[in-house]
C-alpha cells in the first residue's frame, strides 16, 4: 500500500548542532560537555516528525559546500527522499546551546543567497514534481527566506502547487508570510510573535489569537493556527469556522526546539488521514509535545503521539462577530 506523501520545501535549511554546557558565561572561555550535530531547518524537522508518524517525506532546499552534504547525507539516514538544489553560498549552521539548567539558547546563522539560478531551479524541480511524481502529496512550505531571494518566492511554489491540485501548507514569518497569503494557502501556522509582528497587534490569550486566525483568513489562508507555546494553540478551521482550542499536557521536556514544526507535521498527517475537527486537532498537538520527549529535535517517538492523543485539552471556542477593519 502506497503510504502518504507529504513534500517539505525549504529555502532556508541548516545544520544543526546541539552543544552541552555548564553554563553559559559572557566574556568567559566555557568548556562544552558534547556537540552533536542533526539535519535541521524547520522544514527538516517537519519532514523527520512526519516520517515518524508514516508519511513519506520528501525534502528538497537550497543545499551548498560540505555543511550542504551533511544535511542531505542525514536526512537519507532516516529514510527521508532528498531533492538538493545546489546553491552559490554554503549551508548555515544553527548552534543549540543547553545549560546543565535547562535553559536552552538559540544562535541562528543567516542564510546565504543561493543565488537566481538556484531559485529557478527549485522552482523547476516544484512544477515538475508536481506534474510527474506527487500526485496527491501534501505541500509544507516552511521556514524563513534567505537573503537577496524575493519575498514572493514562497507565493510562486504556493501557486504552482495549488493549480496542480496539491493542497499547501505554510509556515513562514514576515514578508514571506504577507505576500505567501496572497496565494491562498490551504493551511498557516504561526506562532504568537510572527502572528504579532504581522499584524500589528498583540495575541496575549485564546480570543485574540482567535482574532487573529480570522485576520489570517480575511488575508488568504483557507484555514489558520496560532501557536502559543506551553498555552498550546487556537485553530480556526475555515472562515465560518468551528474554532478550537487545545492544550498539551504538562510534561518534563528535553527541548522545545522543533516543537512547532512537529505541530505542523501533525496536522499534515491528519490531513492526509482525511481527519479533521478535535481528532486531527489532538493528534498535532500530541505529535507537538511528543517533540518535547524525543531525545533529538522532531524524531519523535509515535507511541509517545498515541498515550499524548487523550490527554490533550481540547475546547469549541464560540464564533463571535466580527467587525471588518
Amino acid at each position: 500500500m502506497t503510504r502518504p506523501m507529504i513534500v517539505c520545501l525549504s529555502a532556508n535549511p541548516g545544520l544543526d548542532r546541539r552543544i552541552r554546557v555548564p553554563s553559559l558565561a559572557p566574556g568567559g572561555v566555557i568548556r562544552a560537555h558534547s556537540s552533536l550535530a542533526l539535519p535541521g531547518g524547520k522544514a527538516a524537522h517537519v519532514a523527520m516528525a512526519a516520517r515518524a508518524l508514516g508519511a513519506h517525506s520528501i525534502w528538497i532546499g537550497f543545499l551548498g559546500g560540505a555543511i550542504g552534504d551533511e544535511v542531505a547525507e542525514g536526512l537519507r539516514k532516516l529514510a527521508i527522499d532528498v531533492l538538493p538544489v545546489p546553491a552559490e553560498s554554503p549551508t548555515r549552521v544553527n548552534l543549540e546551546l543547553v545549560e546543565d539548567s535547562g535553559i536552552i539558547t538559540e544562535v541562528l546563522e543567516p542564510g546565504g543567497p543561493p543565488g537566481s539560478a538556484a531559485q529557478a531551479e527549485m522552482l523547476r524541480l516544484c512544477a515538475q514534481g508536481l506534474r510527474d511524481h506527487w500526485k496527491g502529496a501534501l505541500i509544507s512550505i516552511s521556514g524563513s527566506l534567505p537573503a537577496h531571494v524575493p519575498a514572493d518566492f514562497y507565493a510562486k511554489l504556493i501557486e504552482a502547487a495549488r493549480a496542480a491540485g496539491s493542497k499547501v501548507f505554510l509556515d513562514t514569518s514576515g514578508d514571506a508570510l504577507r505576500t505567501g497569503l496572497e496565494a491562498k494557502p490551504d493551511f498557516v501556522k504561526p506562532n504568537r510573535k510572527e502572528s504579532e509582528a504581522l499584524l500589528g497587534r498583540p495575541v496575549r490569550n485564546a480570543q485574540e489569537a482567535l482574532d487573529a486566525a480570522h485576520e489570517l483568513i480575511r488575508r488568504g489562508a483557507r484555514s489558520a493556527a496560532v501557536t502559543l507555546g506551553a498555552d498550546g494553540l487556537v485553530w480556526l478551521e475555515s472562515k465560518d469556522g468551528p474554532a478550537w482550542s487545545a492544550r498539551p499536557p504538562r510534561l518534563n521536556p528535553a527541548s522545545t526546539v522543533g516543537c512547532g514544526d512537529a505541530t505542523l507535521a501533525g496536522f499534515a498527517w491528519a490531513a492526509l488521514q482525511g481527519h479533521a475537527g478535535e481528532k486531527a486537532l489532538r493528534l498535532a498537538v500530541a505529535t507537538g509535545a511528543a517533540n518535547c520527549l524525543a531525545e533529538f529535535t522532531a524524531r519523535i517517538s509515535a507511541d509517545d503521539v498515541q498515550s499524548i492523543t487523550p490527554q490533550v485539552e481540547v475546547q469549541c471556542l464560540p464564533l463571535r462577530p466580527r467587525s471588518r477593519p
